[in-house]
C-alpha cells in the first residue's frame, strides 16, 4: 500500500512538474523569439534618375513661353498611334502623313508606336527656321535595339528620346 501510495505521489509530483515546466516554455517562447528575432531593414526608398542623369540629350530646344512644338512625320506605311502624356488622348496618325504638335506646355511627354506593332527609327531634327520645334521623322526598322516608343521635352528644352 506505502508503494502505491509514493507511486501516486511521484506520478502527482511529474504530472506538476511537466505541467510547470510546458507553463514556462509557453511564456519563455515569446520572450526567445523577441530576443533573437532579427529586425529586417526597411526597404531602401528608390528614386529613378531623370532622363537628364541617364543619357545625353538628343537635341535642346528654346522654348517659347514655355511652349513647344513637335511634328511627327510618319514615313512608314502603318498607321502611328500616338498621345501627349497628360493632354491628348490617344491619336492615329496614317501611314506616310505628317502631324504638327503645336503649343505643347513643358515638360512633354509624347509616346507613339506602331499600331502594327512593327519598330521604328526616329530621327530627329530642329529645324533652323523653329527653334521650339523638333521634327520626328519616323520610318520602319526590323532592330529591336534601335526602337524609340516616347519623347520628353525638359522645361528647359533638353530633349530625351527613348
Amino acid at each position: 500500500m506505502k508503494k502505491l501510495h509514493n507511486m501516486e505521489i511521484e506520478l502527482r509530483l511529474a504530472t506538476a512538474l511537466c505541467s510547470s515546466l510546458l507553463t514556462l516554455g509557453a511564456i519563455a517562447a515569446p520572450l526567445v523569439e523577441k530576443a533573437t528575432a532579427q529586425t529586417r531593414p526597411s526597404a531602401p526608398v528608390v528614386n529613378p534618375p531623370l532622363p537628364s542623369q541617364q543619357q545625353p540629350p538628343i537635341a535642346t530646344l528654346t522654348p517659347n513661353n514655355g511652349v513647344v512644338g513637335v511634328k511627327l512625320i510618319n514615313k512608314t506605311g502603318a498607321e502611328i498611334v500616338y498621345q501627349v502624356i497628360g493632354d491628348t488622348r490617344l491619336r492615329t496618325l496614317g501611314g506616310r502623313s505628317q502631324v504638327a504638335l503645336q503649343d505643347l506646355k513643358t515638360p512633354v511627354s509624347l509616346s507613339f508606336y506602331r499600331r502594327d506593332r512593327g519598330f521604328l527609327l526616329v530621327s530627329p531634327q530642329v529645324p533652323t527656321t523653329a527653334a521650339n520645334t523638333i521634327e520626328l521623322t519616323l520610318t520602319e526598322t526590323t532592330d529591336f535595339a534601335i526602337d524609340k516608343t516616347a519623347l520628353t521635352i525638359e522645361s528647359n528644352g533638353e530633349v530625351y528620346l527613348n
